[in-house]
């Protein structure tokens, strides 16, 4: 009972945490800018704005993907290579934030200089 008692507790707590990470004031229908928001109590800043398509690989090979390409760069240490995970959740955010669809599905990469970028993800 203990044990399914604290899992109901985590699951709370971690929705409350979720909460708090969407960015504060979203600008709806906004074409690009810079979008501040917060993954895991880390601050994030996403840069929103036209750019190159985008690409989703399936099994019959590389299909376009058409939007906004996003930018990511964390406030604080610079992302690197093995942070991807979290700076598309960060570019989700970003995304959401300013009323537009992300799509997961988009292929990310390190572009260096802390920055993990998505074109075409935010449409």
């Amino acid at each position: 009972m203990r044990m399914r008692v604290a899992g109901i507790i985590g699951m709370v707590g971690a929705g409350v945490l979720s909460a708090c990470a969407a960015p504060s004031v979203p600008l709806a229908g906004a074409a690009s800018g810079r979008v501040p928001v917060a993954v895991e109590g880390k601050a994030f800043l996403a840069e929103i704005g036209p750019g190159p398509d985008g690409v989703r690989f399936t099994p019959a090979g590389a299909v376009p993907v058409r939007g906004m390409r996003v930018a990511v760069r964390r406030a604080a240490v610079p992302l690197d290579y093995s942070e991807g995970r979290v700076a598309k959740e960060a570019a989700a955010l970003a995304c959401e934030g300013q009323g537009r669809r992300f799509d997961g599905t988009a292929h990310g990469k390190f572009a260096g200089a802390g920055t993990w970028e998505f074109a075409g993800a935010c449409a």
